[in-house]
């Protein structure tokens, strides 16, 4: 339970405020990967690349 919390807080803030769209996106399709159990590697790459194309499209 401790191990979400600190990820929720990771995920989610940036700062004094919000970490805006993109990250909470990346860790979300890392965590379902992490679920399928899918290898660590494409996990990461999965959660990096979404949170990456993301920015590129302008979202914080």
């Amino acid at each position: 339970m401790l191990l979400v919390a600190l990820v929720a807080t990771a995920a989610l803030t940036e700062g004094q405020g919000a970490a805006g769209w993109s990250r909470p996106a990346g860790v979300l399709v890392g965590g379902a990967l992490a679920l399928r159990r899918a290898p660590l590697l494409a996990v990461v790459v999965a959660a990096a690349g979404t949170t990456a194309v993301l920015r590129l499209c302008g979202l914080p």
